[in-house]
């Protein structure tokens, strides 16, 4: 392991595992060490869940570490422009869904869209461009097809995988006592209109969502693919050049 990453690991993931630790063990401390009426104070209930949130707030503290020391320099400014254009349009996007005033699903995958485009901005915002001189080179039709490819791969199987979580099911959204009240055509009924209201409202809110992600991976193939282009064409250079001499 690299050494830069020992530190934060330490530090950091230690902390995390000891929070979570504390999580899990302290309730079974609790009921040993106190009596009842102590163990109902507001604090001791408290600790599990601040122990919690502090492990998970390290573990993210974490994360922006190891992914700023991993990045830094490394994503040329025309493929981190674009990224941090995604995700600066995935938070207005979430705030949108979450304001119109045509279905609740757009709230429902608002809420979450926002959330995600939060923190990969907070992630992201830590990690600096390339420092090099300006960029002239283009990029190539392969790298642009090896783009459009890795992003319909993306999008395809996060929508794929989001309709079959959300896809409706029994009862439909109904109590169980009225769904099996049903009779067969009856329930028939409401399963067709559950699927279309799914096809017809919830699919394109998911197909929308997942473009974000599928535009980000579009843009990391393209450039992906051009510096394993330029590190064959290196590699080449360097064993003709050994070659002639």
């Amino acid at each position: 392991m690299n050494s830069k990453y020992v530190g934060p690991i330490k530090y950091l993931g230690g902390g995390a595992i000891i929070a979570v630790i504390i999580a899990i063990i302290f309730p079974s401390i609790s009921a040993a060490v106190f009596d009842e009426e102590t163990r109902k104070s507001v604090l001791l209930h408290a600790i599990p869940f601040v122990a919690a949130f502090i492990a998970l707030l390290l573990t993210f503290i974490l994360l922006i570490f190891i992914v700023a020391l991993r990045f830094n320099g490394r994503i040329p400014a025309r493929t981190y422009q674009p990224l941090e254009r995604t995700i600066i349009v995935g938070i207005l996007a979430g705030v949108v869904f979450m304001f119109q005033p045509f279905h609740f699903v757009g709230y429902k995958y608002g809420f979450l869209l926002l959330l995600v485009s939060l923190l990969a901005f907070i992630v992201f915002s830590h990690v600096v461009p390339k420092r090099a001189k300006v960029e002239t080179d283009s990029f190539a039709p392969t790298q642009h097809i090896i783009g459009i490819i890795a992003g319909l791969l993306v999008l395809a199987a996060l929508t794929y995988s989001a309709a079959a979580v959300n896809a409706p099911r029994e009862p439909y959204g109904l109590r169980q006592r009225v769904w099996d009240s049903y009779d067969d055509a009856r329930k028939a009924e409401v399963a067709a209109e559950a699927t279309r209201t799914f096809n017809n409202v919830e699919l394109p809110f998911l197909i929308v969502m997942n473009l974000l992600p599928a535009a980000a991976a579009y843009f990391l193939a393209r450039e992906a693919s051009g510096a394993l282009v330029k590190g064959r064409q290196r590699r080449q250079e360097v064993a003709t050049a050994a070659g002639g001499t």
